[in-house]
C-alpha cells in the first residue's frame, strides 16, 4: 500500500495549455513523474496525403497561442525540401508575425497563467480588482501585437495570406504605418510587464542544465540560425535528426527529447536570452540590468521574467522593422518539386521543428513534429526532482504550490507535445 503522506499528486495542472498531472514520491531521492494524459491528435498521419500548400493552415490548428509558430516551421520546411526560395521582403515579414506572436503568447502566459501563484490566487479572475492596471494592459497589447500579425497574415489566429513561397497579399503601406503608431504607443506598457513580472517572489533554485536555441550572426534569431547550446553544440538545422533523439514513456502520450550522448535541456525564452544576451536591443539591456538580471542564469523559475524581457525587446524590434521597410505587392507562384527537408524556428516556448518528404505531386508523404515541449519534458522532471528533494523539510502544501509554480514557468503546451 502506498504512504499517501509520502506522496503528492496534482492530478490536474490548472493555468497550462493542455491535460497533465504530477505525481511527487517524498524520499530521500525523490521520484517525479509528469504525466501528459491529454490524447494523442494524430496531425503527422493526416497531414500524409495533404497537398504542400494545405500544411501551414493544417498546422497552425495545433496550437491556438502559437498557430504562427507551427504554420511558419512547416512552411519553411517545405520550402527546402521544394528548393522554394523566397524574397527578402517575404523573410522580414515572416520575422513580423513570429516576432509579435511570441510577445503575444509570452503576456497570455505571464499575466493569465504564471501571475496568481505569486500572489496567492487561483486565476487572474481573482486578482481583480487589485490588479486591474495589469489587466487592461494585457488586453492592450494583446490587440496591438495580434493587429500586426493579422495585419500581415489576413488573420491573427490562423493566418490566411501565409503560404511556401511568399504571401498572396501584402498589405497596403500606410497599414502598416497605422500598426507602426500603435507600437510606439505600448512600448511604455511594455517596461511595466517587465517590472510587473520583476516583482514576483521568486525561489531561490539553482538548476544547472544545458541551455539550447538558434543563433545567428546578426540579430536575434527567432526563424532562421544554427543550433547552439552553452555545451558547445553548434549544428546546423539540417543535422538535427544526428544529435537529437527522441524517446517515449509509459506515462505520457509526449515523447521526450535528449541530445544523443548527453541528456536534459532547455528551451525557451531564458535559454534564449543566457546565450544571446548580446543579440538583444540595447534599451532591452539596460532594462536588464535596471531588474537586476544577469547571465548565465540557471533558474528555471526566472523564464518567466525571461520572457517579459523578451515582450519589451520583440516590441523594440517590431519597431526598428516597421520604421526601415517599405513593403510592397509582389506576384506569388511556387513549383512543384520532390524532396524532404526541415526546418527549425523559436516558437515562444523554445525550439520547434517540422520535416517534411513531399512527392512529385507536391502531396506529403511523410511528416514529424517535434515540439519545444518535448524538448524541455525530460528537464522539467529532472529540476522537479532537485527542487523536491531541497525542499523535503517544507510543509505538503508549499511543496506542491513550488512544483506546479515550476512545471508552469516553463510555459508548457501539453497540446502541441500531443500534437
Amino acid at each position: 500500500m502506498v504512504d499517501v503522506n509520502k506522496r503528492i499528486d496534482v492530478d490536474y495542472m490548472a493555468r497550462t495549455e493542455g491535460e497533465a498531472a504530477i505525481r511527487i514520491e517524498l524520499e530521500d531521492q525523490p521520484a517525479i513523474v509528469l504525466k501528459i494524459f491529454e490524447p494523442p491528435r494524430f496531425f503527422e498521419g493526416f497531414l500524409a496525403g495533404r497537398r504542400f500548400d494545405e500544411v501551414g493552415d493544417i498546422v497552425s490548428r495545433i496550437c491556438g497561442i502559437c498557430p504562427v509558430s507551427h504554420m511558419s516551421t512547416a512552411i519553411l520546411a517545405i520550402e527546402k525540401a521544394m528548393q522554394i526560395r523566397v524574397s527578402e521582403q517575404t523573410g522580414i515579414l515572416r520575422n513580423l508575425m513570429c516576432s509579435s506572436q511570441i510577445a503575444a503568447s509570452h503576456l497570455i502566459h505571464l499575466y493569465m497563467l504564471a501571475m496568481p501563484d505569486y500572489y496567492g490566487k487561483n486565476s487572474i479572475t481573482e486578482l481583480l480588482p487589485d490588479f486591474q492596471k495589469q489587466t487592461d494592459r494585457l488586453i492592450k497589447m494583446k490587440e496591438i501585437l495580434n493587429g500586426l500579425t493579422g495585419l500581415i497574415g489576413g488573420r491573427a489566429l490562423h493566418p490566411v495570406t501565409f503560404l511556401p513561397g511568399g504571401f498572396t497579399k501584402i498589405p497596403e503601406q500606410k497599414d502598416f504605418d497605422k500598426i507602426l503608431k500603435q507600437f510606439k504607443e505600448i512600448q511604455k506598457d511594455a517596461k511595466e510587464v517587465v517590472l510587473d513580472i520583476s516583482r514576483f517572489k521568486v525561489p531561490d533554485f539553482y538548476f544547472k542544465t544545458e541551455y539550447v536555441c538558434l543563433d545567428k550572426k546578426d540579430g536575434y534569431a527567432i526563424d532562421e540560425g544554427r543550433i547552439i547550446s552553452d555545451d558547445g553544440l553548434n549544428i546546423s538545422v539540417d543535422d538535427y535528426y544526428d544529435h537529437f533523439e527522441e524517446s517515449e514513456v509509459d506515462y505520457a502520450f509526449a515523447k521526450r527529447s535528449r541530445i544523443k550522448g548527453r541528456n536534459y535541456f532547455m528551451v525557451g525564452a531564458l535559454a534564449r536570452i543566457n546565450l544571446k544576451y548580446d543579440k538583444l536591443q540595447t534599451e532591452t539591456k539596460k532594462m536588464a540590468k535596471e531588474i537586476g538580471f544577469a547571465v548565465p542564469n540557471y533558474n528555471p523559475y526566472l523564464n518567466n521574467l525571461a520572457q517579459s524581457l523578451e515582450v519589451f525587446d520583440l516590441i523594440q524590434h517590431c519597431i526598428k522593422i516597421l520604421e526601415t521597410n517599405k513593403f510592397k505587392h509582389e506576384d506569388y507562384s511556387v513549383k512543384i518539386k520532390e524532396g524532404d527537408g526541415g526546418a527549425m524556428t523559436e516558437a515562444p516556448r523554445g525550439l520547434l521543428y517540422h520535416w517534411y518528404k513531399i512527392d512529385s505531386k507536391g502531396i506529403v508523404a511523410k511528416a514529424n513534429i517535434i515540439t519545444p515541449t518535448s524538448h524541455n519534458f525530460l528537464n522539467i522532471e529532472e529540476s522537479l526532482k532537485k527542487m523536491v528533494k531541497e525542499n523535503l523539510n517544507k510543509p505538503r502544501n508549499d511543496i506542491r504550490l513550488m512544483a506546479e509554480m515550476l512545471v508552469r514557468a516553463y510555459d508548457p503546451c501539453f497540446s502541441c507535445s500531443v500534437h
